[in-house]
């Protein structure tokens, strides 16, 4: 596992670009909580839209298909799968699911999103 020295990065000289773009990132980022904070069902309802849309798309490019109606039932979990296309399409959205436990889950951890941010820096 690659470790990542913070103390390197108060010696390091930055440009203006650079720090232009940590504190875009940073206004950003406040201004997405008090979006959550202010209008949570709206963002509910856009992250259920991005699933069925996601789940669509994915399977499509693996040739699974079916109908508008069937993909959003199964993605809500309204319908139980009825052959093996509509088994893929419910285990995409059995993964996305378990994706967005594992960030709410995870988000509480003190060390979390440290670990994150390290983990891609030390990817580049």
């Amino acid at each position: 596992m690659r470790s990542f020295d913070y103390l390197k990065i108060r010696d390091k000289k930055w440009d203006l670009e650079v720090l232009t773009l940590i504190a875009k990132i940073h206004e950003y980022k406040g201004k997405q909580e008090l979006y959550i904070k202010q209008k949570p069902m709206s963002l509910e309802k856009l992250v259920e839209i991005a699933k069925v849309q996601s789940t669509e798309a994915s399977n499509q490019i693996e040739g699974i298909v079916t109908t508008d109606t069937r993909i959003k039932q199964l993605v809500n979990e309204k319908t139980s799968p009825r052959n093996r296309d509509e088994e893929e399409i419910a285990g995409y959205r059995d993964v996305l699911n378990m994706i967005q436990y594992a960030k709410l889950h995870y988000r509480s951890t003190s060390g979390w999103n440290q670990s994150c941010s390290i983990s891609a820096v030390s990817s580049l």
